[in-house]
């Protein structure tokens, strides 16, 4: 019986996941272009300071950062802000669509627990940036070649990010739902905590008073990981320390995301088409 309801349910999320990526792949050339431009913007402007910075005071290090280690370490930053950026408006978007479309009410009572959905989701997500994701690794791999341990620990560390993000996701899906009046909330938390995760440069930038919003901070402690295996600034313990927090982001945060999402769509119902 056990294994019947595992096999059913693994049928259920990845028909769920499978869903995700006929509507993703709907405009294929389009998509993955969109997903292989995304992390180049920010990385082609911060790329131009730190250059600019090096060239013109002829220094050799800005605190950990240096001449050969700054473009790799912005090729991370911008894998995590994309994928950061991509799962944190993921059920916004799709739900609005759902709305548009009017077929809102069927997802909602269709027999499947918030869990499963939320999991084919991440499937989905993750086959999705595989792409953009396995061209930058790759070209970080040949800029600064790092062992595929170090590799592993960082798609891992990248992957659980996107879990607890989608999470965080869910809650804002169900106000896009039920009340978009007030989605701007979501905006607001989205520019601060993308400052304080801290993706193109240090925690030494963020004013002393508001440094402690950069330490609680699971993206952040994502980030740090990956940088760890450029700077190896870390030792074991605090790689450690990291994980654990980036670790119950990931396995907290979505039951967190569901149980919200069922009490505010359950009270407000669907408003707005």
């Amino acid at each position: 019986m056990i294994h019947f309801l595992s096999i059913n349910r693994l049928r259920i999320i990845w028909a769920i996941a499978k869903k995700d990526l006929k509507i993703a792949f709907r405009f294929p050339k389009n998509f993955i272009a969109s997903r292989l431009i995304e992390p180049i913007r920010l990385f082609i402007v911060f790329g131009l300071v730190y250059q600019s910075f090096f060239s013109l005071t002829a220094s050799e290090t800005f605190g950990s950062w240096s001449k050969e280690n700054y473009i790799p370490t912005l090729l991370l930053g911008g894998i995590f802000y994309s994928s950061f950026a991509y799962a944190y408006s993921r059920f916004r978007l799709s739900f609005l669509s759902e709305k548009y479309w009017q077929t809102i009410q069927i997802f909602l009572t269709a027999p499947v627990s918030k869990a499963d959905f939320l999991v084919g989701s991440a499937l989905a997500v993750a086959i999705e940036l595989s792409i953009p994701t396995s061209c930058y690794l790759a070209l970080f791999q040949f800029i600064y070649p790092v062992s595929p341990v170090s590799l592993f620990l960082i798609l891992m560390t990248l992957y659980l990010m996107l879990l607890g993000t989608l999470g965080f996701s869910l809650m804002q899906g169900a106000f896009a739902i039920s009340n978009q009046n007030y989605l701007f909330i979501f905006d607001y938390i989205y520019a601060g905590w993308s400052l304080f995760s801290c993706f193109y440069y240090t925690s030494a930038a963020i004013p002393e008073a508001l440094r402690f919003l950069t330490t609680i901070n699971p993206v952040y402690h994502a980030m740090e990981i990956a940088r760890a295996m450029v700077f190896h600034h870390l030792s074991c313990v605090q790689i450690l320390i990291s994980m654990a927090y980036v670790l119950f982001f990931a396995m907290v945060v979505p039951f967190l995301g569901a149980a919200f999402f069922r009490k505010v769509v359950r009270e407000l119902g669907v408003r707005g088409f």
